[in-house]
């Protein structure tokens, strides 16, 4: 019989993987479990590669039938959420899927009757139709985190949580990413700013707009109030217009996400000024829409990837050992430099 033919008829196992790899049998287990702890980076990339290469498969079949797992990660998501501006949000859900598959698991995803948020939870619990939930959008105080950690179900959260709730989160340093975004700024000679962002009070948005206060503070410049706005789409858009037409424009207008930066742009070059050169404009997030926009932005830029990875790892981790009691994590952002800055 061919060697191809026999190769194909054996089972490719994690023995297989870790040779290719060149790491033990246990950490290639390590990482089909989550066990993010006891590997590296590098190596979580060695073995998920050599997987791909080997075709390589779990059997979750036969781990399904014997555990009553579903090999199935919900990712719960607001209405909102689906609103063409929110880029962001289709970027993060690409990443999740993309790291539930690495590790042979599929995300579903679910939303809400507006009357009833914590009904569709309620009926996946009782209905074993998932192993663990995602969460993301989170206030501190989570009615969604507080009915899954009562109920005992795995679960990670991209945002951090009440000191009472397990700390079963992943966050970025939003004043940090803020901070580095002011510091190129005033590196380039920019001394006018305005801050204008997305309306509401979570509290990353609180975050990044105490970042720009406090280290434009730091660089001896002030953000009057009138340079200050947060509100809707159109209202961000009406104002720009007013800041950019009025008789001291700021030269630099940082926003709190690449949503409202894109907004800016548009604006800008609405009224004939060139973005990078008579005004320059920032963002938050680093993700598609800020490669879309003319020229592309400069923004803080959240390592999605990793943030995703982490939130798999910590609800496979949970599914195999029961209770997390690890620390939230907190990334740093990135500085990203585009053309509008």
């Amino acid at each position: 019989m061919p060697a191809g033919a026999d190769r194909e008829r054996r089972r490719v196992g994690i023995v297989d993987v870790a040779a290719a790899a060149g790491v033990s049998r246990q950490t290639v287990s390590n990482v089909l479990n989550g066990r993010e702890e006891y590997y590296s980076t590098a190596t979580y990339e060695k073995v998920t590669s050599a997987m791909r290469a080997l075709g390589y498969r779990p059997n979750r079949a036969a781990q399904t039938l014997r555990s009553r797992r579903t090999a199935q990660i919900g990712y719960h998501i607001f209405g909102e959420q689906l609103d063409q501006a929110q880029g962001f949000t289709l970027r993060f859900l690409q990443s999740l899927v993309r790291a539930a598959a690495e590790v042979d698991h599929q995300v579903l995803v679910f939303t809400h009757r507006r009357d009833d948020p914590l009904g569709v939870f309620k009926d996946l619990v009782a209905r074993h139709a998932v192993d663990a939930i995602v969460l993301s959008e989170s206030t501190v105080d989570d009615d969604r985190a507080r009915f899954l950690a009562d109920s005992g179900i795995p679960f990670a959260c991209f945002g951090r949580l009440a000191p009472d709730l397990p700390q079963h989160w992943v966050d970025v340093d939003n004043t940090a990413g803020m901070s580095a975004v002011v510091d190129a700024l005033v590196a380039d000679g920019h001394l006018r700013f305005a801050y204008l962002a997305a309306d509401g009070d979570q509290y990353w948005k609180l975050d990044r707009l105490d970042g720009v206060v406090r280290r434009l503070a730091h660089h001896g410049v002030r953000l009057p109030k009138s340079a200050m706005f947060r509100g809707s789409d159109q209202g961000v858009r009406r104002r720009a217009r007013q800041l950019l037409t009025g008789k001291n424009p700021p030269s630099a207008i940082v926003t709190g996400s690449d949503a409202v930066a894109a907004a800016v742009v548009g604006v800008a070059h609405s009224l004939g000024l060139g973005v990078g050169s008579d005004v320059a404009v920032t963002g938050f997030d680093g993700g598609a829409v800020g490669l879309v926009t003319e020229p592309t932005l400069t923004s803080a830029r959240i390592p999605v990837d990793r943030v995703s990875r982490t939130l798999v790892a910590r609800c496979l981790r949970q599914v195999e050992h029961g209770r997390d009691d690890e620390p939230g994590l907190v990334l740093p952002t990135e500085l990203v430099r585009g053309g509008s800055a």
